[in-house]
């Protein structure tokens, strides 16, 4: 690209942020401020922030509300949440950008109406708190990030996207996190579901579902506590790129033969690695830890993870490779937090090449604290602050190679 045409889009970039507009929304608010969250929306043009001031005695701002437009929402106190209560429809449009940053919504759903193309939404729900409401962006039109989040009776359904660093309770029957697009067009990029605590004890769901061709997926440092499956993988893409789960601790509570992974009907030339996992239980009876679920036709590499002695079916014999490099012979406890304790034969126990060591340079734990990416670089939730929220690097650095580091970050 010539100088001419650089500067033609700095120039073009620059005028789009200067056209940009703070719409403030307060009680009983008055020109120029706007009196509810719909009629902010009504005045917006793509690009504008909607900074809500909290109603007295932090009463929800009870809307219906419809975002058709690229706006951002966020609250007007620095740090805080702007509290609402109601249902919130996003619509697709090939370009547009949907951020939500620090919702506290009473009792709703995020959700969605009409048709685009593929992934060609971009929507980000960041430091966001539904005290009773869930995410239904089960849509390809969207590619829908979810960050530090906390669902304290909900759910999330994302089609395309990441989910990372939430906490998730729920008592439905539904997933947890579900990750399911209709496209099998692959994307390019990568579905993260990582670092987040996902409750299902008292639920029938499973606590992290994924099937999907679109994506490569990482399913890394979760904790999630079930009565059910824990984490379900299906699919995988078919270019040859390794889908991971990775360092999770999974816990079964109750139930009938819970699975704590389960691997199913994945497709030929697809390749996951289910590797430095962590399973174990509390409850339930008939317990399994690694299994194979049926139809895989892809390669499904099972090695260095840690599985509770005691279960009936520790790692499944057939359909995976490398399954001799796993420890399945010793009790496995946790404690209430997912931490292991003292003397725990996941510590240490994860893949012990390099690549895979704890952030101290010890040798890699096994489960949601161990590795690069434990569990603790994800919480606690609502920080108050800008942060980083992901990040990616080589896991291995060679003298005389150029070092690429690539972060995700949020802010006001």
């Amino acid at each position: 690209m010539n100088m001419k045409k650089t500067l033609s889009l700095v120039l073009a970039f620059a005028a789009f942020q200067a056209s940009a507009v703070d719409r403030i929304v307060e009680e009983f608010g008055v020109a120029p401020a706007f009196p509810n969250i719909a009629s902010a929306i009504s005045a917006a043009s793509d690009g504008d922030r909607i900074i809500i001031k909290n109603r007295a005695g932090d009463i929800p701002w009870i809307e219906t509300i419809t975002v058709g437009k690229s706006l951002e929402f966020l609250s007007f106190e620095n740090n805080g949440f702007f509290t609402v209560q109601g249902n919130w429809t996003l619509i697709p449009a090939s370009g547009r950008v949907i951020r939500i940053i620090g919702m506290r919504n009473t009792f709703g759903n995020i959700t969605f109406s009409g048709s685009a193309t593929v992934g060609s939404t971009q929507v980000s729900i960041i430091d966001c708190q539904f005290v009773v409401g869930s995410i239904q962006m089960g849509s390809d039109f969207f590619k829908t990030t979810v960050v530090g989040s906390d669902f304290q009776a909900g759910t999330i359904r994302i089609n395309l996207g990441s989910v990372i660093g939430c906490s998730i309770v729920s008592t439905t029957g539904n997933d947890l996190i579900q990750v399911n697009p209709s496209t099998t067009a692959f994307q390019g990029d990568t579905a993260s579901i990582v670092g987040n605590l996902v409750d299902c004890a008292t639920s029938s769901g499973t606590g992290i579902y994924v099937d999907s061709r679109a994506q490569v997926i990482h399913i890394r440092n979760n904790y999630v506590k079930h009565r059910s499956v824990g984490i379900q993988g299906r699919g995988g893409n078919t270019q040859g790129i390794t889908n991971q789960i990775w360092n999770n601790t999974v816990v079964a509570t109750a139930g009938s033969a819970p699975t704590a992974i389960q691997m199913f009907n994945t497709p030929t030339a697809a390749v996951w690695e289910v590797m430095n996992n962590v399973a174990t239980f509390t409850g339930g009876t008939n317990n399994r830890g690694i299994y194979n679920g049926g139809s895989l036709t892809g390669q499904t590499n099972v090695y260095f993870n840690v599985v509770e002695s005691s279960m009936a079916t520790t790692i499944s014999t057939s359909g995976f490779t490398f399954t001799g490099n796993n420890i399945t012979n010793q009790a496995i406890t946790v404690q209430p937090d997912g931490r292991l304790p003292g003397g725990s034969a996941a510590i240490n126990g994860a893949n012990p090449a390099a690549p895979f060591y704890d952030l101290d340079l010890t040798l890699g734990d096994a489960g949601a604290y161990g590795g690069s990416y434990t569990l603790d670089n994800f919480h606690p939730l609502h920080t108050g602050a800008a942060r980083i929220y992901m990040g990616s690097h080589p896991f291995n650095i060679r003298q005389g190679a150029t070092l690429r580091v690539r972060a995700n970050a949020w802010d006001r």
